[in-house]
């Protein structure tokens, strides 16, 4: 029984050393043109996490000593579990040194208007609230946790009432800065949406902002 056991083993390995490798079959799938951009909306965080390695040469066959081919690790997520409050405000990782962190003014697939800002939270946060303050907006509360400014507008905003909520919020290409209504149960208007952040965008630019680059 015994030696039927080393056998069998035997043959399952030799098996596997005959199995076909596949791991360059890669090279058959199709080129796909990059995503086009509608008129009037940006696409921010362009990054290739799977690249595929020597692609102008990857259509001229099996290259000498190329035995297979090792796909790309996944990138790493990392996570901080804290119960002190001001540690979790702070050890946020920087942004990658590939961003610039500078916002721009655009639209979401809805058309209204947002800013997006390619940076961690806590720097959006910072700069946000160091430019709405050099504004004619009001800020008469906030609340950091929800990413929430209150905001009270002048006329010229055109908002009634005329209050509004300065929304900030996580997505896959950065912090994505947002105009609701007083209640917060709907984006505010276009055209006083767009007022808004055009007030704080102009001040996110003005020089002496601080760096988000590590």
């Amino acid at each position: 029984m015994r030696r039927c056991f080393v056998v069998v083993a035997a043959a399952s390995l030799a098996a596997c050393g005959l199995l076909p490798d596949h791991s360059l079959n890669y090279r058959d799938a199709p080129v796909l043109e990059p995503i086009t951009v509608p008129d009037g909306m940006v696409f921010l965080g362009e990054q290739q996490l799977y690249a595929v390695p020597d692609v102008d040469q990857r259509l001229i066959g099996e290259q000498k000593g190329e035995d297979g081919f090792d796909a790309p690790k996944p990138p790493q997520l990392v996570a901080v579990a804290t119960d002190d409050p001001d540690r979790r405000q702070t050890d946020q990782p920087a942004p990658p040194a590939d961003r610039t962190g500078t916002p721009v003014l655009a639209k979401d697939g809805s058309g209204y208007p947002i800013i997006m800002m390619p940076v961690s939270y806590d720097w959006a946060w910072e700069r946000v609230t160091q430019s709405v303050t050099q504004t004619d907006l009001r800020v008469t509360d906030r609340n950091r946790d929800q990413g929430v400014f209150y905001l009270t507008t002048p006329e010229r905003y055109r908002l009634t009432p005329p209050q509004a909520q300065l929304k900030l919020s996580h997505t896959t290409n950065g912090i994505q800065v947002a105009v609701l209504n007083g209640e917060g149960s709907a984006l505010a208007n276009k055209d006083s949406g767009l007022a808004i952040l055009e007030s704080i965008y102009g001040q996110l630019n003005k020089p002496g902002q601080p760096d988000p680059r590590p």
